[in-house]
């Protein structure tokens, strides 16, 4: 017998991770047998993760969904297996119900997360807005949430590759952790300090990559603000006495740095003197400096005010428009596609925060909730409050969920549909981060009878359209790639000059990546000045949102929340990636010994809001007013971290949480 070797197909890494990695995977007898990195990528250059080398283990795990599920009372675990056609009548039922008393499908609500981020994944979107008005549920897990805040502010943002960070003499990594959430930027950071540039990791945790920094700063959560002025006034008073150091831009209203009593600041910020003359000097003497900016600062209360302060810093230091300076955030400029876009004739759509559900369906007025459909996420697991998550999940009449394993969501759903993983469906994927966009053709078939989301929704538009053909505008194509190829514009021309799938499986075959239309040389060129401007820019101000919170006495720690290195909110918790198999607080050793705690007791966390008992890990990652555990899914225990977290800013409306604003006490069993 002949052997025939392996099949080699293009897939696109779909989290909602800076990388989106492309990787080739390796088919026999539809059977996923490996995974390698894909070399042909500019950006991740054949390298993955952890996580996507485990893709393989998980495409087929024992815990993988297989059929639909129902239960009729939610979060009892008596789950019945039912048929795709039941499923569907359940689903069409309900909605006619809906639309039959209301008049509309307000009541019909949508929660849609960004556990993929492929263009086939908007999908969802795409059906809601054919059926008229209904309720989209927005949260903390929502997709790109916060993001546009930086892009709509100010010009620092760098507009080229990430890879372009090798030319800047000083980089400064801010809230962000890439050694182990975007690990494709770390050669590109060696590449500068072999050139000699100098690697400042600014964070309240000693991260992986606070260890490859040549000085880490630890600073009082939510501060950042604060260090980033007083860098401001630095650069403005070093310019008034050495004229050789010319800002770009000037700032309007510096009188805050007059007064600014140095000392006091820094002390707010539990920065020494000597770290911040160290990184001062850098960065004042610096021809471009790269300011990394992560998620991590979006978490906190006045993290707009922050965000305003770095960009203002990149500016008065004169690194926009320069190769490699500037700063690097994940941009929102990749939702171009047409079912990204926002539909004509839905802007009156309901946006509602998911943490002001318990009040709007108490409420009779405001035609509470009757059906939720949950797609790409686990609130349960992701969203502060859990515990009020889990009472409103309970007053909705019907859940229905579509997820690949049994998450606590899908445990307080009545239907949960089985999907497919992104080696069983075609796609599209454009990275927030890179210029790169990629085609992930379907390698096996779907896993039992997992279907992908766009079957799950031309199947039940198919359904609606028999009883409201007038009501459900959704288009139906014969395949996916149909589907995908209607979602193109002008907009993704001018971006990727791509007008079809077609295009992108040309481009694969040739070795190239679909890139922006120009260079960054190019893009360099049209944008470089090396000479001031004239421009100003508005300064922050140094008032209260800026500095920052305190612990109240009564809860004396700062509870930080990060994901773990191996995991990802709710995905991977089955793979063993790591050693630690279960939920620990990490605190520093001197606080755990003020409070009578050894390493490995279980301890109470406990604020206003709840109370967990988990174990204590001596852990010097931490100052001694922060305590540490990583945010996810632990399926081994019941414990869920975000039972301990607030549902929103307290000062704004803003529907991101300030999960790192989070205040416990912790107290010996």
């Amino acid at each position: 017998m002949n052997h025939h070797p392996a099949r080699k197909c293009q897939n696109v890494c779909p989290r909602n991770c800076p990388s989106s990695c492309t990787m080739i995977s390796y088919v026999e007898n539809d059977r996923l047998l490996r995974i390698a990195g894909d070399f042909n990528h500019p950006y991740t250059k054949g390298k993955l993760c952890a996580k996507g080398f485990s893709y393989t283990e998980k495409n087929t795990h024992s815990e993988r969904l297989k059929y639909p599920y129902y239960q009729k009372i939610k979060g009892s675990g008596k789950f019945i297996q039912i048929t795709w056609e039941k499923a569907f009548q359940l689903i069409v039922s309900e909605m006619l119900n809906i639309y039959k008393h209301f008049g509309s499908f307000l009541p019909f609500a949508w929660f849609k997360g960004s556990g993929n981020i492929g263009v086939h994944h908007f999908v969802a979107d795409d059906f809601f807005s054919s059926i008229g008005e209904t309720t989209r549920l927005i949260g903390s897990s929502s997709l790109f949430s916060g993001c546009q805040t930086v892009e709509n502010g100010h010009d620092a943002l760098n507009r080229f590759n990430p890879s372009g960070i090798k030319e800047a003499a000083t980089i400064i990594i801010w809230g962000a952790n890439p050694a182990a959430t975007n690990i494709h930027l770390i050669p590109f950071i060696f590449d500068a300090k072999i050139k000699g540039a100098k690697i400042v990791v600014i964070d309240p945790l000693f991260t992986q990559t606070a260890e490859l920094a040549d000085l880490y700063i630890q600073l009082r959560p939510g501060s950042d603000g604060t260090l980033a002025c007083l860098l401001i006034k630095h650069l403005i008073e070093q310019n008034a006495v050495d004229k050789s150091f010319a800002p770009i831009h000037s700032v309007e209203n510096h009188d805050f740095s007059k007064n600014m009593d140095v000392k006091e600041y820094l002390l707010n910020c539990d920065v020494s003197e000597e770290a911040f003359n160290l990184l001062a000097g850098w960065l004042t003497n610096a021809k471009t400096a790269a300011y990394v900016v992560g998620t991590g600062l979006q978490k906190h209360a006045n993290f707009e005010q922050t965000i305003h302060s770095i960009e203002t810093l990149a500016e008065v230091h004169g690194d926009t428009g320069k190769m490699g300076g500037g700063i690097y955030f994940r941009r929102n400029n990749t939702l171009l596609f047409n079912n990204q876009l926002t539909k004509q004739g839905v802007e009156k759509n309901r946006l509602l925060n998911i943490h002001e559900m318990s009040k709007r369906n108490s409420s009779p007025n405001q035609h509470p909730v009757q059906m939720l459909w949950v797609t790409c996420a686990n609130p349960l697991t992701q969203e502060p409050n859990a515990n009020e998550a889990k009472r409103w999940l309970k007053e909705i009449p019907l859940v229905v969920t579509v997820d690949q394993f049994m998450t606590p969501t899908a445990q307080m759903s009545n239907l949960i549909l089985p999907t497919t993983t992104h080696f069983e469906e075609m796609d599209i994927v454009a990275s927030s981060w890179h210029k790169e966009i990629a085609l992930n053709e379907r390698a096996v078939s779907p896993f039992y009878e997992s279907r992908s989301e766009w079957r799950i929704m031309t199947e039940l538009a198919e359904r609606l359209k028999q009883h409201l053909p007038s009501h459900c505008t959704f288009p139906l194509y014969p395949s996916e790639e149909e589907y995908l190829n209607a979602q193109f514009n002008e907009q993704v021309f001018r971006h990727y000059s791509i007008r079809n799938v077609l295009d992108l499986k040309e481009r694969r075959m040739t070795g190239v990546m679909a890139q922006d239309v120009l260079s960054d040389r190019q893009a360099y060129s049209e944008t470089k000045d090396d000479q001031p401007s004239g421009k100003t820019t508005e300064s922050p101000s140094l008032d209260k949102s800026v500095l920052g919170k305190y612990p109240p006495k009564e809860y004396p720690f700062w509870l930080m929340t990060p994901h773990h290195p191996y995991a990802f909110n709710s995905q991977f918790h089955f793979l063993q990636l790591s050693d630690e198999t279960e939920a620990f607080v990490g605190i520093h050793p001197k606080a755990a010994s003020a409070l009578g705690i050894k390493n490995g007791d279980i301890v109470k966390v406990y604020n206003q809001q709840a109370c967990i008992e988990i174990k204590a890990v001596y852990s010097k990652q931490v100052a001694k007013d922060i305590v540490l555990i990583y945010q996810g899914w632990y399926p081994e225990s019941e414990i869920n971290i975000n039972e301990l977290v607030t549902n929103q800013h307290p000062e704004s409306g803003n529907e991101t949480a300030a999960f790192f604003d989070t205040f416990v006490n912790v107290r010996k069993l």
